[in-house]
């Protein structure tokens, strides 16, 4: 009976997967291409939002909040990049240029 009991509570474990963000336009440890690089304070990039994707979410989710936030950035107190909140739980990718008027998630 307790192995029946058991299985019974295994199978009734919701099964989670793991949160996976990817984007097409930044690669891990490389150099952020310019198109993705500010254009101010001294920067001469394109300013231009990366395509991002995420898989794994709960499936209860709502809405999602995105920030990206630079430490290292030369300013004594670091940078916010961007900020993107309230974006749909049915959402699961934001095309380059998102923060482009012309473009829609």
């Amino acid at each position: 009976m307790k192995s029946l009991l058991l299985f019974a509570l295994l199978s009734s474990t919701p099964a989670f997967s793991a949160f996976t963000l990817t984007s097409k336009d930044l690669k891990d440890g490389q150099t952020l291409p310019s198109k993705q690089v500010f254009n101010g304070f001294g920067c001469t990039g394109e300013n231009i939002s990366p395509q991002l994707q995420w898989s794994g979410a709960p499936q209860a989710a709502k809405s999602f909040a995105l920030t990206v936030y630079d430490p290292d950035a030369p300013t004594g107190s670091g940078w916010w990049h961007w900020t993107a909140v309230n974006i749909p739980g049915t959402v699961t990718e934001i095309v380059a240029g998102a923060g482009n008027d012309a473009k829609l998630l």
